[in-house]
């Protein structure tokens, strides 16, 4: 596939959702993972990673044999009630990057905004709400807000490119972009060479895309991987096999275009995962639910001759 092999990894945020890392990243490797993703939620969040820290996890990496495969740190926007358009932070922005580099993940990993930073119920809570809506004020510029977001990214992309990183963006439910389409909008729109997909089909399935369409439609525009299963209701993130997900046809489409490395299981909803709705370190029984994970979609894979290690 590429010339390289596909390896699984895991978010660090599934073990344990805030710092301290270093021990969740131990157990992350137990569960067979070679590769791993590290986040700040908020530019806040940036000072846990001091350099003394990032020896420390680096240390910590080389000694699991484990490969840092990306960043996640969201492009700051913000929003003043009353104003046409959200702002962008590219001050914290090149904060984030400084980290990013310094610990040496080659891709930043952002979701795109929602709307005006609306406050957009998350999907997971749209089969018991009778009513499904968000709200609109008459002074929002809908034009003028994509061109901000458009322009943000564009120079985020030059900030990362300054740093040698790759701008891998999340589609997710109700953001800017959601689906592959907005994806390749955002990427003619910017013209950043350094822009592309990281490949969730957990969000993608319920948005309306077909997850393996979108494999063929970015090609090597997809950078980076996010996988776990759901119904296609909401963007529950599950194991996979738990859902409606074709993962056979998903490899066919990774191997057509070539693509090599991680294959990261970001297991939100299995059962013991760390969640923001309660902070507490997965329980033991998220480290099965990952190797079960993990041994149903080697089995996919291997249908095709793939083989992930």
């Amino acid at each position: 596939m590429g010339g390289s092999s596909l390896f699984f990894g895991s978010p660090i945020w599934t073990f344990n959702w805030n710092p301290p890392f270093e021990e969740p990243l131990k157990r992350l490797a137990r569960t067979g993972c070679k590769g791993f993703e590290l986040t700040a939620w908020s530019v806040d969040m940036l000072g846990y990673y001091t350099s003394e820290k990032i020896r420390e996890l680096k240390a910590i990496a080389e000694g699991e044999g484990l490969t840092l495969t990306n960043f996640f740190y969201n492009l700051p926007f913000s929003y003043k009630e009353g104003a046409p358009t959200s702002t962008v932070d590219l001050d914290g922005f090149r904060r984030g990057v400084d980290v990013v580099a310094e610990i040496g993940a080659p891709i930043v990993t952002s979701m795109t905004p929602y709307p005006f930073q609306s406050d957009v119920k998350p999907i997971l809570q749209r089969p018991i709400s009778q009513e499904w809506s968000a709200r609109v004020e008459p002074e929002w510029n809908w034009t003028a807000e994509y061109d901000a977001v458009v322009d943000g990214f564009a120079q985020a992309c030059e900030i990362a490119a300054k740093a040698g990183l790759r701008v891998a963006i999340e589609p997710h439910p109700y953001r800017w972009v959601s689906s592959g389409q907005g994806m390749l909008r955002l990427i003619e729109r910017t013209g950043a060479a350094n822009l592309g997909m990281n490949f969730d089909p957990s969000h993608l399935f319920p948005a309306g895309d077909m997850p393996h369409y979108i494999v063929l439609s970015l090609g090597n525009r997809i950078f980076n991987t996010h996988f776990s299963d759901n119904e296609g209701h909401t963007n529950a993130h599950w194991r996979p096999g738990r859902g409606k997900i074709d993962w056979k046809a998903i490899f066919a489409a990774l191997r057509t275009i070539g693509y090599s490395g991680p294959i990261t299981l970001e297991l939100e909803d299995a059962p013991g995962a760390s969640h923001w709705t309660h902070f507490r370190p997965a329980t033991p029984e998220f480290d099965d639910e990952m190797r079960r994970g993990m041994d149903y979609l080697r089995a996919a894979a291997a249908e095709l001759d793939i083989k992930i290690s």
